[in-house]
């Protein structure tokens, strides 16, 4: 009888040819939140799985973390003039991981943002990986012209590029919530809950580099795309 049992629980436990692969539950594998602060530069992730935001800068640049209502929020160096050599940027950076590299697999990113037409001076990158020259990358940005969310995947060893558009500017001033997410085929990007323009992505596009996550800005150099507002809220979840 334990033999039969036995030989019974091992049929049970083995998979059927051909039976198919179970999907993978989403999880959450970033947040950042900025309600703890930060420690000696350092903002501490919330999902558990992550690693620590660090601080970066350049000419004396510093994000700050400000205090609203019952919240806290990071705030970033703002314009200086075209005329001045050496201004102060900053971004938060996170190591690379595995887990912040999708694959194919099905991927969002969000953040709220808060940010004027004034604190815009060409693409404001809020969050990404990777950029679009190199390996590939996944981005938020707010884009320059129309003051619009814009979600941008960049495919690795092709560098064909997907972007899907707010359907409303959010360079008001005002908090909004923006999501971008990769899922069944599409890439999309929705504002405060209201959905905005969507992309086929086809299923072999692959997002998978060796950079670290970047919050505020691309990097440091001259002319990179920095965001000047505030950020609060970011998360990351894959699956």
């Amino acid at each position: 009888m334990k033999i039969l049992l036995s030989a019974l629980s091992a049929l049970l436990t083995v998979p059927l040819f051909g039976a198919p692969a179970l999907a993978q539950e989403p999880a959450l594998v970033a947040r950042y939140n900025f309600d703890g602060g930060a420690t000696e530069g350092r903002v501490n992730d919330l999902s558990g799985r992550g690693a620590a935001l660090t601080l970066r800068g350049a000419n004396n640049g510093q994000v700050a973390i400000m205090t609203e209502g019952s919240g806290r929020y990071a705030s970033f160096p703002g314009q200086c003039a075209s005329t001045t050599p050496t201004c102060a940027k900053a971004i938060l950076e996170a190591d690379d991981r595995a887990e912040l590299d999708p694959g194919t697999r099905n991927f969002k990113w969000a953040a709220s943002v808060r940010i004027t037409k004034n604190q815009l001076n060409g693409n404001a990158n809020v969050m990404q990986k990777g950029v679009a020259d190199t390996e590939s990358q996944w981005k938020m940005q707010i884009t320059g012209r129309t003051g619009r969310a814009q979600c941008v995947m960049v495919a690795r060893g092709t560098a064909q590029t997907f972007s899907a558009i707010s359907a409303r500017p959010v360079a008001d001033g005002q908090w909004h919530r923006v999501v971008c997410e990769r899922t069944n085929g599409t890439l999309s990007v929705s504002v405060d809950g209201t959905p905005g323009s969507r992309v086929a992505v086809p299923a072999a596009v692959t997002v998978d580099n060796a950079m670290p996550m970047r919050i505020g800005g691309p990097n440091l150099t001259k002319g990179a795309d920095m965001y000047h507002g505030q950020i609060d809220d970011v998360y990351v979840q894959l699956g």
